[in-house]
């Protein structure tokens, strides 16, 4: 079968990162780009061989881009996977779908009606330590699952904030240290723990004053299973550090930094544990998030999750990471705002 056919809306930061993914999958090819700012859309498109637009419609009535990757702004994801979905054009969009559920909402309408598929990136699940982590619970080797943390203790200056208008606005960013930062952890801990049954949450700004979200916030979750947890995220933490989600049970522990796995016990020991242990001090696959978002990012995770939407495709199954699948962080954080509102328990 002939590769996959991709486009690119938005050529921006994580614009290039998927360019490179998709240009590392064998059975994909990148076939056009699109940005409203044509040097940008030039400069991306050229350095691929692929057709540049200054309009995503235009784009969109190619024959031969059967799957469009989102890169543009979270608040403006909606409105185009809509057309990409009317087009007949599978969809795959950078986290979060989009800043609010009800606008996820519309775009799984959309995309159930039109028959295509949608996946969002959530490119820290296809890190090998979070398969495995995945695994050893599904195989339940933690016993009865007791505590499960995610804490995103990262930096972003003020230049980060000013490198466009949209970032740090309810509208278009959707939040602040935990749906542009966070939601990538948030994500992991509730597919390890399962859903959240109630959280309770502050958030406040301690740095960055001008913005309008938050740039620190601290949760405790109770999850339907039982068991409690914690999230910690900040984009006000100088300089960063590893992102880290922790899972603990009655009959084992883990924890990971940005993917890599750095702790690993449990009370009956199987033959695998010994190589886990041993590659436990490598760096991560995915790279870091700490100090700046794309300075030691790697394209790997994208580069897997890629593979995947490219393969859902060719089977025609769904994606590992679908809309559904997508949307549940986002509801987590939109409870969490709200809890933070209203000093309130809140159920997501």
């Amino acid at each position: 079968m002939a590769k996959i056919g991709y486009g690119i809306i938005g050529c921006g930061n994580i614009g290039p990162v998927h360019a490179a993914a998709i240009a590392a999958v064998p059975s994909a090819k990148l076939v056009a780009v699109s940005d409203v700012v044509e040097a940008t859309a030039k400069k991306l498109a050229d350095q691929y061989g692929a057709a540049m637009y200054t309009d995503y419609r235009k784009m969109l009535e190619r024959d031969d881009i059967q799957a469009v990757c989102l890169c543009v702004p979270s608040g403006m994801r909606m409105e185009i996977a809509v057309a990409c979905a009317n087009a007949g054009k599978n969809i795959l969009s950078e986290k979060p779908l989009d800043v609010s559920t009800k606008r996820i909402d519309r775009i799984i309408a959309a995309t159930d009606k039109a028959g295509v598929r949608l996946g969002c990136i959530f490119q820290s699940r296809f890190a090998e330590g979070s398969q495995k982590i995945k695994k050893a619970i599904e195989q339940g080797r933690f016993g009865t699952l007791t505590l499960g943390d995610a804490y995103i203790k990262w930096y972003r200056s003020e230049a980060y904030y000013a490198s466009g208008a949209w970032r740090g606005t309810w509208k278009l960013d959707g939040g602040g240290a935990l749906m542009n930062q966070g939601i990538h952890q948030i994500d992991l801990l509730q597919w390890f723990m399962g859903p959240v049954k109630t959280v309770r949450a502050q958030t406040t700004r301690r740095l960055h004053e001008g913005l309008e979200v938050e740039d620190t916030a601290t949760a405790m979750l109770e999850f339907e299973n039982g068991a409690f947890g914690v999230i910690e995220g900040s984009t006000a933490i100088w300089p960063g550090h590893p992102a880290r989600v922790e899972v603990h049970g009655t009959t084992g522990s883990t924890y990971t930094e940005d993917g890599a796995i750095k702790f690993w016990q449990f009370s009956k020991r199987r033959a695998t544990d010994a190589k886990i242990e041993a590659q436990m001090n490598r760096e991560s696959e995915l790279g870091s998030g700490a100090g700046d978002p794309l300075a030691s990012l790697k394209i790997e995770g994208h580069r897997r999750q890629i593979d995947d939407f490219t393969k859902a495709i060719k089977n025609d199954r769904p994606p590992l990471i679908d809309g559904r699948e997508g949307r549940n962080a986002v509801a987590l954080i939109e409870a969490i705002y709200k809890s933070a509102k209203t000093g309130r328990t809140v159920k997501p």
